[in-house]
């Protein structure tokens, strides 16, 4: 198994965040702890043709393509389910909305391709 080391692109650091289950206890929901993940990568914009597959409501955000050897998470609901991870780019926090998962021993490199988005801030 081979990992990509985008010797051509270059890679860069990011430090993943990915929040734990929460619960309730007593009967109040406490938010899960987050965890911390170094990873490195190499970060893309999607191109003017990749965003006119997404919903037409999707295609104003600014979307992101992040390749890495890690596997990242998107949400998962439900019991036994987890929020997706979320990492900082350019001074904006960007999710993790779609992973293409190219690690099942059959690719010649080895890797993820996330497709990320903006969180959008809302005024208070």
């Amino acid at each position: 198994m081979l990992k990509p080391q985008f010797l051509l692109t270059n890679k860069i650091p990011f430090t993943i965040y990915r929040r734990q289950q929460g619960e309730y206890v007593d009967g109040d929901w406490v938010e899960g702890t987050t965890t911390e993940l170094l990873i490195e990568g190499n970060i893309q914009p999607a191109k003017p043709h990749e965003v006119l597959m997404f919903p037409e409501s999707e295609r104003t955000r600014s979307w992101w393509k992040l390749y890495t050897d890690a596997t990242l998470r998107t949400d998962k609901e439900g019991d036994g389910g987890w929020s997706a991870d979320e990492f900082m780019w350019k001074g904006d926090r960007y999710k993790v909305m779609k992973v293409n998962d190219y690690t099942n021993g059959m690719q010649i490199l080895e890797h993820t391709k996330n497709w990320c988005v903006r969180i959008e801030l809302s005024p208070n």
